[in-house]
């Protein structure tokens, strides 16, 4: 299998997932170093920024096994936006994973409270007494 997608080698016409599988094989076949060699090659040859398949998913993967591909200027503009929308979207996640987290707290202290009025309903009175309301001018 690998064999014959290896010599396959993809062009400006093949998808980025072709070219991902293509390099997947190459590592498989030859490691690291020889794969990215071999895809810079071909990629500079047969395809390369600007191509249909130079996609964020692909540059973001070969980034990741240390191959920096050149892009076209509204490659980089097309890259900061997805970068930017990604740590927008970090935000919300996290934003989401914190309000989970309070409203946990407060329905904890809410039942703490309930606990201690049914529990002592005098003692919880007399407290409750204690606190005035500011008056309004």
């Amino acid at each position: 299998m690998d064999k014959q997608t290896i010599l396959n080698i993809p062009n400006s016409h093949s998808t980025s997932a072709t070219w991902i599988e293509w390099h997947k094989a190459l590592r498989r076949e030859f490691g690291k170093k020889k794969a990215n060699y071999l895809f810079v090659q071909a990629w500079d040859k047969r395809a390369g920024a600007g191509s249909d398949a130079s996609t964020n998913e692909l540059r973001e993967y070969m980034k990741d096994n240390g191959v920096t591909l050149d892009t076209t200027t509204l490659e980089d503009i097309g890259d900061t936006a997805i970068s930017v929308k990604d740590f927008f979207g970090d935000i919300f996640e996290y934003g989401k994973i914190a309000g989970l987290v309070v409203g946990g707290m407060v329905i904890v202290s809410l039942g703490m409270i309930l606990f201690n009025v049914a529990k002592n309903p005098v003692k919880a009175a007399e407290t409750a007494m204690k606190f005035k309301t500011p008056k309004m001018p």
